[in-house]
């Protein structure tokens, strides 16, 4: 079973329940409406919106950080 890891740094504790990785491969949306040269990998992470702020975006920086990546583009709500 895939399970986030607890990054106290960015106030997250670990779970699996909203663990998931899309791989995405010459398209960069899930509808797979759009051809392209690249691949996307996309990260899901539970969403709580505070005051009309996401809280867990940090979460999903700082998991790309631990594999020396970014994010490049902003979150989704799915």
């Amino acid at each position: 079973m895939l399970r986030w890891p607890d990054a106290p740094e960015v106030g997250f504790n670990g779970e699996s329940k909203h663990a998931e990785v899309t791989l995405l491969l010459n398209t960069p949306t899930r509808e797979l409406d759009e051809h392209a040269d690249d691949h996307t990998v996309l990260v899901h992470v539970r969403s709580v919106c505070v005051d009309n702020r996401e809280i867990r975006e940090p979460y999903a920086h700082w998991l790309a950080e631990q594999v020396g990546l970014t994010v490049i583009g902003s979150g989704q709500r799915w």
